[in-house]
C-alpha cells in the first residue's frame, strides 16, 4: 500500500499547482489548541489555503451583528485566530457559508434570534408543502436531505447571504468567500408558495402538478419537469449572482468560490446547482467540486467530467474521511492530468497528520506556480504564486 503511495507521489512530483487547500469544518474551531495542530498539520503537508467554515447552522463562528453567535465566542474569535496563525505560515483564509443548509442539530436552535425562528417561512418545503425545517433528523435522513434548507426563491434569503458574506469580508482580512449547500437538497424540495408562485407565473403550471404520482395533486401535466428543473437551477444561480454583485460593489477584489456536486451532469438538473454556466457566466472564480468517491473508476469519470469547461478554475475536491490518502489521490492525480487548477481536501479535521509528507509530495513540495487570475485578484494570490 505504501508502494502505491509512492508511486503516484513519485509521478507527481513534479507539477506544482497553485491551489493546495484544506476545508475546516467548524468543529475542528471549538478548541484552541486543537486549531493550532490542525493548523501545523496543514502547514506541514505544505497547504497554501484554508476554506474554514465560519457559518453553518445559521450561527456565526465570527464576530457578526447579523447571526447569533456560536458558544465559542465567549472565550475566543475562531476566524481572527485563523487568520492570524495561517498567513503566518504562508496560508490563505477563505471564510466558508454555508449559502441554504441553515440547521441540522437534533435540537432546535437556542437562540430566539435565529432565522428558524426568525423566518421559517423561507424554508423550503416538500410536495405535500411540508416544511423542510419541521423533519426531524430521523426523517431528514430518510428524505436524503442533511436538515432544515433555505429556499434560494426567496429575496429575502439572497439578501441575507449576500450580507453575510459582505459582513465577514468588511471586518476581516480574509482571502475569499466560498460558499457551500448552494443548491437544492434533491427534486423532492422546492416547492414552498414563494417558488410555486413564481413558476406559476412563468408558465401558468403548478409545479406541483408535474408529479402526480406522489398523490399529493389530481392534476397531470406531463413534459414539463425539465422546464421546472431549469427555474429552480435560475433561483440558485440568482443566490450567487447577488453574492457576487455584493461583493463587487462593497468589498471589490475579494474572490468568491464555491463547493459543489461533483458531477455537473446531475448538478444543474438535481440539485439546481448550474456551476459550469457561473464559472461561464464569472459569477465565480474557482469552483471545488467534491469528488468523494471512494471507488477509482468513478473519481476517474468525476476529473474528466470537472475539468472539461474551465480546467483552469476546478480545484478538485478529495475526501480522507472515507478514505486512505493513497485512494483519494487517484482521482486527484487524474484532475490533475487534465489541467486541473489544484486539490483541495475534505477535510483538514480528519486528516490523518502522518500522511503530511506524503501529501507535501503531491503537492510538489513546497513549488508554486504562479497563478493567474484578473488583476483585482493579485494582491490575493500572495501564497499560491
Amino acid at each position: 500500500m505504501k508502494a502505491a503511495l509512492l508511486a503516484l507521489v513519485a509521478a507527481a512530483a513534479c507539477w506544482a499547482g497553485p491551489f493546495r487547500f484544506f476545508w475546516i469544518s467548524a468543529d475542528g474551531l471549538e478548541d484552541m489548541g486543537r486549531l493550532d495542530s490542525l493548523l501545523d498539520a496543514a502547514r506541514a503537508a505544505g497547504a497554501n489555503g484554508l476554506l474554514v467554515q465560519v457559518m453553518g447552522r445559521g450561527e456565526a463562528w465570527y464576530s457578526s451583528d447579523l447571526l447569533p453567535p456560536a458558544y465559542i465566542l465567549d472565550t475566543y474569535d475562531p476566524l481572527a485566530h485563523v487568520i492570524s496563525r495561517a498567513h503566518a505560515m504562508g496560508m490563505e483564509v477563505h471564510a466558508w457559508v454555508n449559502a441554504f443548509l441553515t440547521w441540522s442539530a437534533p435540537q432546535p436552535p437556542s437562540d430566539p434570534s435565529h432565522v428558524c425562528y426568525a423566518h421559517p417561512e423561507w424554508f423550503m418545503e416538500d410536495l405535500r408543502g411540508r416544511s423542510s425545517l419541521t423533519y426531524s433528523r430521523a426523517e431528514c435522513d430518510a428524505a436524503g436531505i442533511v436538515g432544515a434548507t433555505l429556499s434560494p426563491a426567496e429575496e429575502g434569503v439572497r439578501k441575507r447571504l449576500a450580507d453575510i458574506c459582505v459582513e465577514i469580508a468588511a471586518r476581516y482580512d480574509v482571502d475569499g468567500i466560498h460558499l457551500d449547500y448552494v443548491r437544492y437538497p434533491g427534486t423532492g424540495f422546492g416547492f414552498e408558495p414563494r417558488a410555486r408562485a413564481g413558476f406559476f407565473l412563468e408558465t401558468g403550471t403548478d409545479p406541483v402538478d408535474l408529479y402526480p404520482a406522489s398523490g399529493w395533486t389530481t392534476a397531470a401535466v406531463p413534459g414539463r419537469e425539465q422546464e421546472w428543473l431549469e427555474w429552480r437551477a435560475r433561483q440558485v444561480t440568482a443566490s450567487v449572482r447577488t453574492v457576487r454583485a455584493a461583493l463587487r460593489r462593497e468589498a471589490p477584489g475579494i474572490p468568491l468560490s464555491c463547493a459543489v456536486m461533483a458531477d455537473p451532469l446531475s448538478a444543474a438538473g438535481e440539485y439546481g446547482c448550474d456551476w459550469r454556466s457561473w464559472l461561464t457566466e464569472g459569477l465565480v472564480d474557482f469552483v471545488c467540486p467534491m469528488a468523494y468517491s471512494s471507488s477509482a473508476d468513478r473519481a476517474g469519470d468525476l476529473a474528466v467530467l470537472d475539468t472539461a469547461v474551465s480546467p483552469g478554475k476546478v480545484v478538485y475536491g478529495i475526501a480522507v474521511y472515507n478514505q486512505s490518502l493513497e485512494s483519494a489521490l487517484r482521482g486527484a492525480a487524474a484532475a490533475r492530468a487534465r489541467g486541473d487548477a489544484g486539490t483541495c481536501v475534505y477535510s483538514l479535521n480528519t486528516f490523518d497528520a502522518r500522511d503530511a509528507a506524503a501529501l507535501r509530495s503531491f503537492w510538489g513540495g513546497g513549488a508554486k506556480a504562479p497563478v493567474v487570475l484578473p488583476a483585482e485578484f493579485n494582491r490575493l494570490a500572495r501564497f499560491r504564486a
